[in-house]
């Protein structure tokens, strides 16, 4: 288990910077418009970070335990996460798409990790990591800015 001092480290410095990259991404895929291929390159730029910091997220959201990794349960015993059942899907592309190199990926529209994929994680952790951020004992709650914070990574 971590000290005090390394998991409010933790959450100022590693969660902080996962949700401010999250809804930085999220925002830049929502609103681009790509109509040269440099532009569309920059949109998958986007999409591909979008889905690392989304997948670290619902990680650290998740009972699922990994040696060293720090999870929401480790702040908050009693914290449940959201049914992660509406986005085992997103999940799965992700894993198969964005994170993998498979020859056998999916040129079918619909299994690709898309933006509707991205909208399907980001409509999940938003409201998990709010509900994280109100149950947190106030020593943490004060390390944690949900609307994430930039810094050096």
């Amino acid at each position: 288990m971590a000290s005090e001092a390394e998991k409010i480290a933790f959450l100022e410095e590693r969660i902080g910077y996962e949700l401010a990259m999250l809804n930085y991404t999220f925002m830049r895929l929502v609103t681009a418009r790509p109509s040269t291929a440099e532009e569309q390159l920059d949109r998958n730029a986007f999409l591909e970070s979008f889905a690392i910091h989304a997948r670290n997220l619902v990680n650290f959201l998740s009972p699922e335990s990994q040696a060293e990794e720090p999870r929401a349960a480790d702040y908050v015993a009693t914290f449940e996460t959201p049914d992660r059942s509406r986005v085992q899907r997103p999940l799965l592309r992700l894993e198969r798409q964005i994170l993998t190199i498979i020859a056998s990926q999916t040129t079918e529209p619909k299994e690709k990790f898309n933006i509707e994929s991205a909208r399907e994680l980001y409509t999940w952790i938003v409201p998990a990591i709010l509900r994280f951020e109100e149950r947190l004992a106030p020593k943490y709650r004060a390390s944690l800015n949900a609307l994430g914070s930039v810094g050096p990574t």
